[in-house]
């Protein structure tokens, strides 16, 4: 956004949100919220389901894999000379989740400290390299774990007082950087 005049930007969010959304909604996500150019959205919330640990993590890899190759070519095409690099954290737990706010302003939202730690762990994308990172609850809580599923291992998360075991799947476009969390 330094260098592109705020409506440059404002499209090229509101694509890369329409591709996010698209997908998080077709896998039976509910998305939470837009944070920047990260987005927060949780599977089994409000209405429970038993594969929410699979339907997030097919969003990430149809978000790593397709979405964010198909937005980057639209940057192209459209005379932006640098990519968007995505990484997606998903932690399974309990959680909170329902309208927040004050009595002039609701939100849906989440919380808890499942929440938390996924957002932990995107973070960790930046650092650890894999785009897609997932936490031992989550790959518990898969009833089809894919065969790529391959250990990273224990990682210490900033706010937690015990290490995280971590795992990652291979991914076809092999970007990692900043974006989504999925509880």
């Amino acid at each position: 956004s330094e260098n592109r005049a705020p409506e440059l930007v404002i499209a090229a969010l509101n694509r890369y949100f329409d591709e996010t959304s698209d997908t998080i909604l077709e896998h039976g996500g509910t998305l939470v919220a837009y944070r920047g150019d990260g987005f927060l959205a949780a599977f089994g919330a409000p209405i429970e389901v038993e594969d929410h640990a699979d339907r997030a993590l097919a969003t990430a890899r149809d978000m790593v894999e397709v979405r964010l190759p198909r937005f980057n070519d639209w940057l192209r095409s459209n005379g932006f000379d640098e990519e968007v690099r995505m990484g997606v954290g998903l932690n399974s737990g309990p959680f909170m989740s329902g309208n927040v706010g004050s009595l002039r302003r609701l939100e849906y939202t989440v919380h808890g400290d499942t929440v938390n730690t996924a957002s932990r762990i995107e973070g960790l994308t930046k650092t650890l390299g894999p785009p897609i990172l997932l936490s031992e609850t989550t790959r518990a809580a898969l009833l089809r774990p894919p065969a790529d599923l391959s250990p990273v291992g224990e990682v210490e998360v900033r706010g937690r007082r015990s290490a995280v075991v971590l795992w990652t799947v291979e991914v076809e476009s092999g970007v990692s950087g900043n974006a989504g969390r999925v509880a």
